[in-house]
């Protein structure tokens, strides 16, 4: 089958499309054979590949993508839920065989979740690891209703499902992101929207009680000295090495999960979710996804097709 095999640490043109990577085979106990339609690519693929660090990434050579969407071939003894040729989608971490950036893998069947009717699987594609990392660090953060959130990177892959799911809670929604994307998180719900450029929005933000950051350790220790007493931060990025004694932080590692998929299925089925897709790239072109998503500033996600459609 094809896929999308990652030899060894480097560049974005590493990627190898090999058209005779091994079947998974049949699925086990409790596991389910999917036809891949579509796979999302995030940022922790793109710095694995670089040679960035991870606890459970595979040895090389490796299939990426941790989440997909596409239909049931078969479900293994004790997945009898699961009927052939139902719509799915799925975040499964490294626990498939093989990733998502292939045309068949085999997963858990508790990692699977059914595809609302009428959503696209490459919008669906998108949801996965991102959607299920905002509704994870939420929780996390357990805030109560019309209190105020902050979220980071609004218009991020992981940002912009966040200031949806919060403003879908009753939250005061605070966003930063980049001046060309001001409007877009504004559409996403959120009640503010600041320029993280401005040196004044550390400022703006004193007083949070909450916060969920998906850029990283070093912009968590510019806002937490304004942040007030007691306050909690999720961490989907990693944590700073020195963090306040009265703040509470905690690191976000997202958790397969069909269960919180299955919530997330229907909040898109009744439209109070709407993921972004800047852009579907069909497997042979896989290393400009790559590239891309190097650059920065991608609104939204990035997904892989395996249909050429």
């Amino acid at each position: 089958m094809r896929a999308a095999v990652v030899p060894a640490n480097g560049p974005a043109d590493i990627v190898e499309i090999r058209p005779d990577w091994p079947d998974p085979g049949p699925p086990g106990a409790g596991e389910v054979l999917i036809e891949v339609a579509a796979a999302a690519l995030n940022p922790s693929d793109v710095k694995i590949r670089a040679g960035g660090r991870a606890p459970q990434a595979p040895h090389f050579p490796y299939v990426a993508g941790r989440e997909a969407a596409g239909r049931i071939l078969h479900a293994g003894p004790g997945a009898e839920g699961f009927a052939r040729d139902e719509a799915v989608f799925a975040f499964f971490g490294w626990n498939a065989r093989p990733g998502g950036h292939a045309e068949r893998l085999v997963v858990a069947a508790s990692m699977v979740a059914r595809r609302p009717v009428g959503t696209p699987v490459a919008t669906a594609a998108a949801v996965p690891l991102a959607g299920l990392t905002a509704w994870q660090a939420l929780r996390a953060l357990d805030i109560p209703p019309g209190e105020r959130v902050v979220v980071t990177s609004g218009s991020g892959g992981v940002g912009h499902f966040a200031v949806q799911l919060a403003a879908h809670r009753g939250l005061e929604v605070v966003a930063t992101t980049g001046p060309a994307n001001a409007d877009f998180v504004r559409g996403l719900g959120a009640n503010q929207v600041l320029d993280y450029h401005d040196p004044a929005t550390a400022g703006a933000l004193r007083g949070t009680r909450f916060l969920l950051d998906s850029v990283g350790p070093a912009n968590i220790a510019s806002y937490q000295p304004g942040m007030a007493e007691g306050g909690r931060i999720a961490a989907v990025a990693g944590l700073p090495s020195e963090l306040r004694a009265d703040l509470t932080a905690t690191a976000i590692r997202c958790q397969p999960s069909g269960e919180d998929l299955s919530e997330l299925a229907a909040l898109l089925a009744s439209g109070a979710l709407t993921p972004t897709v800047q852009e579907v790239f069909p497997l042979e072109r896989v290393s400009d996804a790559h590239r891309l998503l190097e650059g920065g500033h991608v609104r939204g996600k990035l997904v892989i097709s395996l249909t050429g459609s």
